[in-house]
């Protein structure tokens, strides 16, 4: 079974965004052991969540991990993603769909914040 990751961001109008969004996806793709690595936005960049999963599934992804790159759990993780999810499901009941968990509270992303503090301070 061919297993691909798939990183879903949230989109933005702004250049500065969409390529800091597809350097992550890079760096997620250099480390991880999964197949194959997507990426795809819900909202106003491209590709958008339906056209991101299509090319895992034309690439023979038979199992696709979903992970929502958004740090709480609003209204478009909650009740957005599931929504396009279930359609994806119906769509392509061939592929297995694993939602992950979001972003969330970080030890990781504190340790971030706290060196981009000491970097701004000079320490």
């Amino acid at each position: 079974m061919k297993k691909a990751l798939f990183i879903l961001g949230h989109g933005s109008q702004a250049d500065e965004a969409n390529e800091i969004f597809s350097d992550i996806v890079e760096m997620v793709m250099n480390i991880t052991d999964f197949e194959e690595v997507g990426m795809g936005s819900l909202q106003i960049s491209k590709p958008s969540f339906q056209e991101g999963i299509e090319e895992l599934i034309n690439n023979g992804a038979e199992q696709i991990v979903i992970v929502p790159m958004f740090i709480y759990k609003g209204n478009h993780v909650k009740y957005d993603i599931p929504e396009e999810l279930s359609k994806l499901k119906e769509s392509y009941p061939h592929v297995e769909f694993i939602m992950a968990k979001h972003i969330g509270a970080d030890a990781r992303l504190a340790a971030i914040i706290e060196e981009r503090a000491k970097e701004a301070v000079g320490a």
